[in-house]
């Protein structure tokens, strides 16, 4: 059953125009791997990836979280393939304006209704 949403899934997302293309591609696959672990009554599904610097190799060291929300409860959903958020995330960054390239932080909500958000925290200063 969840798999014949998914074509509906994320038609209507809220996006900027410059790389709503890339944004849509990217959360629909997003949002079939998260969907996979998900109960069948789920309302929203959220990613949260942050960067927290470089290791010696020049690496991003990141901290990743996934959550389910159903039923009014908010709780850790496991992922079918638990890299491919990060990539997801890597490529959707390399669609932005170089500008915004230096982000922190970016929360991803999908919705159960077809409806996204994609939030970039900046660096302060």
């Amino acid at each position: 059953m969840k798999k014949f949403l998914l074509p509906a899934l994320i038609v209507m997302g809220c996006m900027s125009p410059a790389w709503a293309d890339a944004e849509k591609d990217i959360v629909q696959v997003l949002a079939s791997c998260l969907v996979e672990n998900a109960p069948d009554n789920w309302e929203e599904l959220s990613v949260h990836y942050s960067r927290n610097g470089k290791d010696d190799k020049g690496l991003n060291q990141v901290a990743v979280t996934h959550r389910v929300s159903a039923g009014g409860v908010t709780d850790r959903l496991e992922l079918c393939r638990p890299l491919i958020p990060a990539m997801l995330v890597e490529k959707l960054s390399a669609t932005l304006p170089e500008n915004l390239r230096h982000w922190k932080a970016v929360h991803i909500q999908i919705f159960k209704t077809g409806q996204f958000r994609v939030n970039w925290v900046q660096p302060e200063g």
